[in-house]
């Protein structure tokens, strides 16, 4: 009804992603969507997708890195200064840029410091400074980080951002050395109704789970089948 409803494609295009995998269908739901607009949700956040924006995203799960950094800076022209570098160290991080993820890791931190101490419950600031902290390699810091919107918000408390908040961390347990938490993490994602933030699909494309391909407790989760819904 309306070509260029952002948060509509947003939905579309991540419904595409955790349904099917499919790529292109994601893509052509921002078809006649301007460059230059933020493509996250304009609510709730704690997912590295929301962190750098969906479209920027799906060049990261083609592993397009450096157009993923491109489409980063079109989309962050209305964004605070925090913002764009935490896009910048999640994507430095998924590309495997150390450097790229560090320097702007460093540029990142005392902002993003400063605005959790003045909002303590910023849940978008926690994501963002759990990434930063990756990137800086202070992963007890990341994870002690990222535990906090799941303490603020769990599953049982909300039963729609629960899950996106644990899925943040289970994201950040793959990325920070915690193997063993982050496959029990998705094991009890896939077995809640958390579909609109991972599914299978989605587990097998995208590269924030690259440090678990080879784990066999990994490939069972993914030769599995969904445990609700209508096959289970």
């Amino acid at each position: 009804m309306d070509p260029h409803k952002v948060i509509a494609a947003l939905i579309l295009a991540m419904t595409h992603l955790n349904s099917t995998g499919d790529i292109d269908a994601a893509r052509r739901a921002f078809d006649g969507i301007p460059s230059g607009l933020r493509t996250s949700s304009p609510s709730v956040h704690g997912d590295v997708a929301d962190i750098i924006g969906v479209r920027p995203y799906l060049d990261v799960i083609e592993r397009r890195f450096p157009d993923a950094f491109q489409t980063l800076e079109n989309e962050s022209r209305n964004w605070d200064r925090g913002q764009l570098l935490a896009g910048r160290v999640a994507i430095g991080v998924l590309a495997g840029d150390n450097q790229a993820a560090r320097s702007a890791a460093e540029e990142a931190l005392p902002l993003l410091e400063a605005r959790l101490k003045e909002i303590p419950d910023d849940t978008f600031a926690m994501t963002e400074l759990a990434w930063v902290y990756l990137a800086l390699g202070r992963h007890s810091d990341a994870l002690r980080v990222a535990h906090q919107p799941t303490d603020l918000i769990s599953v049982q408390r909300d039963t729609v951002s629960g899950p996106l908040f644990q899925t943040g961390l289970a994201q950040i347990q793959a990325r920070a050395g915690a193997p063993d938490e982050v496959v029990n993490s998705l094991r009890q994602l896939m077995s809640i109704p958390a579909g609109q933030w991972i599914s299978l699909a989605r587990l097998k494309v995208d590269p924030v789970w690259d440090p678990l391909r080879n784990r066999p407790d990994f490939q069972q989760l993914l030769s599995g089948k969904e445990l609700i819904g209508p096959n289970k």
